[in-house]
């Protein structure tokens, strides 16, 4: 059976991916027109058609309430003025008097609460004759007052009236500066005009007292009949009742952010929440900053809202509520109707038909790959099976192809067995040509997609392998094998080479060239010539006495460690002979010679080479890296062990005397890794000629 090829070049893919492109390019063109021709933007425009009109609807249902039902006040204004009007009476004669129209005001705008407040007449009192009456059900009304209760008023006139005190209630109502608005906007804004509803107030919600419940109110200035203010008279909405008045599952069934009354003034452009509702939407949307919102649709007032706690997107839609009359004293003051969705549900349709799109387009490509294998293979399945024959042939031998009953692939097979012909008669070529030359030059010949390799007779000796193991390395898989394995250790520094093994050293240069079925390669022993530069390198790098790094020998030495990672702590130091000259002016310098010898000896008991570097800066200077310590304590304990074996060697020199190596030491951390090498030399530097000053024959630390 014919299997099929994947290559960006085969037929199979080609044809395939002809068939994915037509039919993904028709897809393309029904959901482009379905886009183009506004299907997805008048998919979203309905459903912020939809959200506008379910808040629209709200606001003017909230707003008819409010003025309609709830500042009705009109039809009891007059009674109640001609009550207080009458001179010599009591307040609380007045009270007994009015409490009767109070009680019908409640039951008639179905608020929650409603209130007279009296001038004091004195204005350094804070407490305030009121009457104020609360309906915490203004939905069910008794016929009896069981269900009202008096949260401000005489006592006497609640217990004729068989009306409960609340457990708030006070004699004399106390307004504080947190909750004094609702009683002096309208008040002091009263000599304005005797048209006591053009003075009407709405008060953003507060409490009257402490442990009460949050109120908002709406304020009138009350009149006697003569036109003399007399206090303020209004109504009481609490915000557990208005609650009632914002359904939450009308912008969404579940999870529903619900609805928000929102204010800004002169003062503020930005809307401010005054009345949230539902857990979810005070978890997810602060209550005390202004709201951040940025325009989506402006004709339909939808808003996103940039700053909550969820994780989808918040639409909002945004509708003001005319509480105020133009020219009035309170129309500066501006509250909205602010209702809320999430995007997954209010955009749920146009996501839809997105989602839909994308699946057409997906399945069009899955259909179009598989119809594309389906025809490609029944197109390609004579050409896989020459191609089949062709690459399984042994090339060593006349290719005999089967016929595949197509004309031109028939004429293709003919050329191809004697294209064969003629390359078998130089399939040895390179290695006639390897042989005519009498050096140590190896070469093989790798077939990528058969199983033949070829070496010339000089291969396996510079490689060293054993006859019994050239068996192995006849197939494709055992030659490539040993050929990574010599590529696995190239030599630093030496462009191709590769240390073949370590004891003695030996060193082979492999050059390759791959072509698109074919591995090329030559080899040849190039030990001698990397001996004789890494002798060069160890001449120019080494110090001749001690046999340590030089200058320039440490220097390359350590940048080349800098440039890795490495971990640990580790120090530059710089050691200094504190007597070589001593002993050079007495002894001579062959025995100042003796001198360095016995320091670096015992320099090199500092710690293994694996966690140091040591080089020679001149006559009497060293320097040392120490790195891959746990903690500098251990490197300080190092030095301290060194200095400690050197207090107990000595030296014996010509006159008999014994004497101990004294040496003075400077230590630079490396952990400022903006240092250079020359800078970091400089302050360990620094650190030796203070240890020359004032600590001689011990060791200090740098300070930077």
């Amino acid at each position: 059976m014919a299997k099929i090829r994947w290559h960006k070049k085969s037929i199979v893919t080609r044809l395939t991916f002809f068939v994915v492109i037509i039919i993904v390019i028709q897809t393309v063109i029904l959901v482009g027109s379905l886009i183009t021709g506004g299907v997805l933007n008048q998919a979203e425009k309905n459903a912020y058609q939809a959200f506008y009109e379910k808040v629209n609807n709200r606001r003017d249902f909230v707003q008819r309430e409010m003025k309609n039902r709830w500042t009705n006040l009109e039809p009891y204004l007059l009674p109640i003025s001609k009550m207080i009007s009458k001179e010599g009476v009591s307040t609380d004669a007045v009270f007994g008097e009015v409490v009767t129209e109070l009680i019908a005001m409640l039951r008639t705008t179905q608020v929650s609460g409603v209130y007279m407040i009296l001038d004091p007449n004195d204005i350094t009192m804070d407490k305030y004759p009121a009457l104020y009456l609360r309906d915490y059900d203004p939905v069910t009304n008794l016929d009896t007052n069981d269900d009202i209760y008096m949260i401000c008023g005489p006592s006497d006139l609640a217990k004729r009236m068989k009306i409960p005190l609340d457990q708030t209630w006070q004699y004399n109502l106390k307004l504080t500066e947190e909750n004094s608005d609702f009683y002096f906007k309208p008040y002091k804004n009263a000599p304005l005009t005797t048209k006591a509803s053009y003075l009407g107030y709405w008060s953003k919600p507060f409490r009257l007292s402490k442990g009460d419940l949050p109120v908002l109110t709406y304020s009138m200035p009350l009149f006697d009949i003569n036109g003399v203010l007399k206090g303020v008279i209004g109504v009481e909405i609490t915000l557990n009742y208005l609650t009632q008045f914002f359904p939450a599952s009308e912008l969404q069934p579940q999870d529903s952010l619900g609805y928000m009354i929102a204010y800004k003034d002169h003062l503020n452009e930005f809307l401010t929440p005054i009345f949230m509702e539902g857990a979810l939407q005070k978890r997810m949307i602060s209550s005390t900053s202004p709201l951040d919102l940025s325009v989506v649709d402006e004709n339909r007032n939808i808003y996103m809202l940039n700053k909550h706690e969820g994780v989808e997107n918040i639409y909002a839609s945004v509708e003001k509520i005319g509480l105020y009359q133009f020219n009035t004293p309170f129309e500066d003051e501006q509250w909205y109707i602010v209702g809320f969705m999430r995007e997954d549900y209010l955009l749920n349709y146009v996501n839809r038909i997105k989602h839909i799109l994308w699946m057409s387009l997906w399945i069009s490509a899955i259909v179009g790959i598989f119809g594309g294998i389906l025809v490609s293979y029944q197109v390609s399945k004579p050409i896989i099976n020459l191609a089949n024959q062709v690459r399984e042939s042994d090339k060593s031998k006349i290719m005999r192809l089967k016929p595949t009953g197509l004309l031109e692939l028939d004429e293709l097979s003919s050329t191809m067995e004697f294209t064969n012909k003629l390359m078998l008669a130089s399939a040895s070529r390179l290695s006639r040509i390897s042989e005519m030359f009498d050096v140590p030059i190896g070469a093989f010949e790798i077939n990528l997609t058969t199983e033949r390799v070829f070496v010339t007779d000089y291969f396996f000796s510079i490689l060293e392998v054993e006859a019994h193991k050239k068996a192995n390395l006849e197939t494709k898989v055992g030659f490539i094998k040993l050929i990574d394995e010599i590529l696995d250790n190239p030599e630093p520094d030496e462009s191709d080479v590769y240390r073949l093994r370590e004891d003695p050293p030996r060193w082979v240069k492999i050059k390759m060239i791959e072509d698109v079925d074919l591995m090329y390669g030559i080899i040849m022993d190039v030990t001698e010539e990397i001996r004789e530069k890494n002798q060069i390198k160890l001449d120019r790098d080494l110090d001749p006495l001690t046999k340590l790094l030089n200058r320039k020998g440490f220097q390359w030495q350590f940048e080349s460690w800098n440039k890795k990672d490495h971990f640990g702590e580790a120090a530059l130091l710089m050691f200094d002979l504190d007597n070589l000259k001593i002993i050079n002016d007495s002894y001579g310098h062959k025995w100042g010679d003796q001198y360095i010898i016995h320091a670096v000896e015992g320099l090199e008991t500092i710690t293994d080479n694996d966690h140091k570097l040591l080089g020679r800066r001149s006559g009497d200077e060293f320097v040392m890296l120490l790195y891959g310590f746990e903690s500098k304590a251990a490197i300080r304990k190092c030095i301290l062990n060194f200095y400690e074996k050197m207090g107990r060697q000595f030296i014996e020199l010509p006159d008999g005397t014994q004497k101990t190596v004294a040496i003075s030491a400077g230590i630079m951390w490396m952990d400022h890794p903006e240092l250079s090498y020359d800078e970091l030399l400089h302050y360990a530097d620094e650190a030796l000629y203070e240890s020359k000053r004032h600590n001689k024959g011990r060791f200090t630390e740098s300070q930077y």
